[in-house]
């Protein structure tokens, strides 16, 4: 990464003077209006000075910012949301996490049109003081700093801007409870009238298998195994794209079977397992089978998932066992549950009587 000068014989005698850029193993030539009509003598010692003043100057920022040395202003000057747009295109696995952080992206940005010059790590800190402004959950949050840093480091491996994504500082995990159901509590939803038969199955099913609500969705005959007397699941976590195997409890089992007698409602050519209406609509349906059950908060899908790891690890289960049933890359995405059934069992204790 250097910038050197490089002298042109002019054909009516003396030079002109062009810069040599040098970054990553590429050359991009750069002509200036430096020239002088003599080979020599003090003219062209100043337009030598002149143009290696230059080169130091342009040096200097190569090291800030390659990109906008290297490629020049006009590769620059695309709009840093239209690449964001393409990028997240692309990326079709991301997509639905791209989508929600471009349009807080165009939220800050406004009308005006974003070039990638102005991309610098001030901009990056701005944007992410006015997300955490937001009335949005911790991990909301997270995901939508995660794409755009995602997006950033994918735009500095072009040389479109410069490479600041890791100085970008991720949120934080707030001590925000989570929202896990009792045994009790689930009994009671079980008991408790569903507008929705299989929003009902697949939440309970939720709630001993562990599942995501999207791998849920997901599943297919073909993924339920009889192995021996037991039936494992076999599937690709949406989530990780990482391929999952689970064997099943009888709890689940049995919510597997109610799925299986709705199977009668869905198209021939359909093979989920569980049919669900949208997350919008199964979300509404879920606050208003909670709130029927007198669940103290608003139900949702996740919530399933948080009560199978609070009773595996109240019945016994260890964290890392735990940490392989629900798909977790590493065990620290699995002590949050530990905590939480720690807490519980201080609660426990403080109700002890005393004298």
């Amino acid at each position: 990464m250097s910038v050197s000068v490089r002298e042109i014989p002019l054909k009516e005698g003396g030079y002109s003077f062009s810069l040599d850029i040098y970054h990553k193993g590429q050359r991009r030539q750069l002509k200036t209006e430096i020239q002088t009509e003599r080979s020599e003598g003090r003219e062209y010692k100043k337009a030598k000075q002149q143009a290696e003043a230059k080169a130091a100057q342009l040096a200097a920022q190569l090291k800030i910012d390659p990109s906008a040395v290297f490629l020049g202003k006009e590769k620059r000057g695309n709009d840093f949301l239209e690449y964001f747009e393409k990028v997240m295109h692309d990326e079709k696995n991301n997509e639905s996490l791209y989508r929600n952080a471009l349009k807080h992206l165009r939220d800050f940005n406004g009308t005006k049109p974003l070039p990638m010059g102005n991309i610098c790590q001030t901009w990056a800190e701005r944007f992410r003081a006015y997300i955490d402004g937001l009335n949005l959950k911790e991990t909301t949050k997270q995901n939508y700093l995660l794409g755009l840093k995602i997006i950033l480091k994918q735009a500095a491996e072009e040389n479109l801007i410069p490479d600041f994504s890791r100085k970008i500082k991720q949120f934080g995990k707030n001590d925000v409870p989570l929202k896990f159901l009792t045994i009790e509590q689930i009994k009671t939803l079980e008991a408790t009238p569903c507008k929705y038969q299989a929003v009902r199955t697949a939440f309970l099913f939720s709630c001993f298998s562990g599942l995501r609500v999207s791998d849920i969705e997901a599943l297919k005959d073909g993924d339920v195994h009889q192995d021996g007397d037991r039936v494992t699941i076999c599937f690709k976590a949406q989530k990780t794209q990482r391929w999952e195997r689970l064997t099943l409890g009888a709890q689940a089992l049995k919510y597997l079977g109610q799925a299986k007698e709705l199977h009668k409602d869905r198209a021939d050519h359909d093979s989920r397992v569980f049919v669900l209406p949208g997350k919008i609509w199964g979300g509404k349906i879920l606050r208003a089978w909670g709130a029927a059950a007198g669940i103290p908060f608003n139900l949702g899908w996740h919530c399933g998932r948080h009560s199978f790891a609070v009773m595996s690890l109240q019945n016994g289960v260890d964290l890392y066992t735990l940490s392989k049933l629900m798909g977790h890359a590493t065990i620290s995405a699995t002590q949050i549950y530990a905590k939480v059934v720690d807490e519980t069992k201080t609660a426990a204790m403080d109700k002890l009587p005393s004298w």
